[in-house]
C-alpha cells in the first residue's frame, strides 16, 4: 500500500509512519524539507511549499497513492487548493481536523459522539478546522476518491507532556526542570476539568486501522482514549513520576487570560471545557482497537526520554512569564534558574519576558538575537 503524509514530522504523524512502515506499507512524506533529520531512511522524501499548489502539483507529477493523510491543512483555503489536485491521487483522502470542533461547556459531562453539534465557536482554531471538514464534504462530491476526517484531542509522545498549558514541544524539559528545582506550577477552576489525552501510539494504531476501510469511507471519527482525567490529575502524576512534593498554584481563569493573553483562546475555547469522548464509532470500524497506554504509563515515557535525551532545550520565555504571573499573585522567592545545560543567554532571555512588557519584550528579544 502505497501512503503519502502531507507534514509526515509532527507529533501526530511521527507514529503513524513508524506503524505503517512496520506493516510492510511503501511510506512517503511532502514537505519543505525543514526538519526531515529524523525521517526513517525507508521514507520517500518528496519536497514541495504546500501553501503554493504549483510546487505540488511538479513534485506529484506521475504518481499516485491508495491512501493520502492531511497533518497539513488548517482552514477552508488550504484544505480546497490541496484536494482539488490530490483527489485524483489517491483512493482515500485523510483529513486530520480536531476534537476541539465539537460543542461543549465547563459543566457538561455528557460524552460526546461525532454527531455532537459543531462548531465550538470559542476559539478560531475550532472554527477553521469545522469550515475545512465542510469544504472536504463538499469537494468531494464527483470526486474519484472517498474522505475520512480524522478529529483527535489533545495527542502526545515521548517528549511532549499533556499539559493544558505548556511550551512548544520541543522545549518540554523546561516543565520536568521547573518542576525538580522546586519551582510552583499552576492549574485553573481547582484543576476540575475533565480531558482526555491519547498517546499518539495508540493514535496511530486508529489511523492505521482506517486504511481503505470500508467503513471509514465520506465518515468521520473522533480518535480520543478511554483514559479519561481531571487537569489536576494529570499535574499530579508528573509530580508523582517525578518523585517531588506537589507545589501547585490554583488561579482564577481570568488572572491566566489577563497575564497569557497569548493562550486566552486556547483556554477559553478549550482546556476550561469538558472534554469526554464516546469512542463508539472509531471501535466499530477498527474492532481490534485498544487504548493501551494510560496517562500514568505515558507520563513515564516522557521522564524516561528526556533523563535519555543529550538534547536540552529550554524554553525560559514561558519559564520567565509563569513566574511573572505567579509573583503578581503573591507568590514569592521566584528567580532565575540556570536548568542543566542551559545555554548562555538563558538568563538574558529570562530576565527580559520577567519584567517587560510581553510587545515590548519580543521586540528586545528579537533585536537581541
Amino acid at each position: 500500500m502505497r501512503i503519502l503524509l502531507l507534514g509526515g514530522t509532527g507529533t501526530l504523524s511521527s507514529d503513524i509512519m513508524k506503524l505503517s512502515l512496520e506493516k510492510g506499507y511503501d511510506v512517503s512524506i511532502l514537505n519543505r524539507g525543514n526538519n526531515n533529520e529524523r525521517v526513517d531512511n525507508r521514507v520517500s522524501i518528496h519536497k514541495a511549499n504546500l501553501y503554493n499548489i504549483e510546487t505540488v502539483i511538479q513534485t506529484l507529477e506521475g504518481k499516485s497513492y491508495e491512501v493520502i493523510i492531511d497533518f497539513f491543512s488548517r482552514t477552508a483555503e488550504n484544505i480546497e487548493r490541496l484536494y482539488s489536485v490530490l483527489s485524483n491521487k489517491c483512493i482515500q483522502y485523510i483529513f486530520i481536523s480536531s476534537a476541539c470542533v465539537y460543542c461543549r461547556d465547563s459543566e457538561d459531562k455528557t460524552f460526546i459522539t461525532e454527531q455532537t453539534r459543531k462548531p465550538n465557536i470559542l476559539w478560531q482554531y475550532n472554527i477553521q478546522k469545522y469550515e475545512a471538514e465542510q469544504i472536504l464534504i463538499t469537494a468531494n462530491r464527483g470526486s474519484g476518491c472517498y474522505y475520512t476526517i480524522v478529529r483527535p484531542y489533545i495527542t502526545y509522545n515521548d517528549i511532549r507532556i499533556p499539559l493544558g498549558i505548556a511550551p512548544a514541544h520541543k522545549y518540554h524539559r523546561t516543565i520536568i526542570e521547573r518542576i525538580v528545582s522546586g519551582k510552583p506550577m499552576f492549574i485553573w477552576n481547582g484543576g476540575n476539568n475533565y480531558c482526555t489525552l491519547t498517546h499518539t501510539i495508540d493514535f496511530a494504531e486508529a489511523v492505521v486501522g482506517l486504511f481503505l476501510n470500508e467503513k471509514a469511507q465520506n465518515e468521520d471519527f473522533h480518535i480520543t482514549s478511554d483514559y479519561n482525567y481531571r487537569w489536576r490529575d494529570v499535574i499530579l502524576a508528573l509530580y508523582k513520576i517525578l518523585n517531588q512534593t506537589p507545589n501547585i498554584v490554583d488561579l482564577p481563569v481570568e488572572k491566566i487570560v489577563n497575564c497569557l493573553p497569548e493562550y486566552k483562546n486556547e483556554l477559553l475555547g478549550d482546556r476550561c471545557l469538558n472534554a469526554l469522548f464516546d469512542n463508539s464509532k472509531i471501535k466499530a470500524a477498527v474492532p481490534n482497537l485498544i487504548f493501551k497506554i494510560s496517562l500514568e504509563e505515558g507520563l513515564k515515557r516522557v521522564v524516561d526520554q528526556y533523563r535519555a535525551e543529550l538534547n536540552f532545550y529550554y524554553d525560559f520565555k514561558f519559564d520567565a512569564r509563569i513566574d511573572r504571573m505567579l509573583s503578581s499573585c503573591g507568590v514569592k522567592k521566584l528567580c532565575f534558574i540556570p536548568y542543566t545545560k542551559c545555554t548562555s543567554n538563558a538568563k538574558v532571555q529570562y530576565f527580559i519576558f520577567r519584567y517587560l512588557p510581553l510587545k515590548l519584550a519580543n521586540k528586545v528579544w528579537s533585536f537581541l538575537k
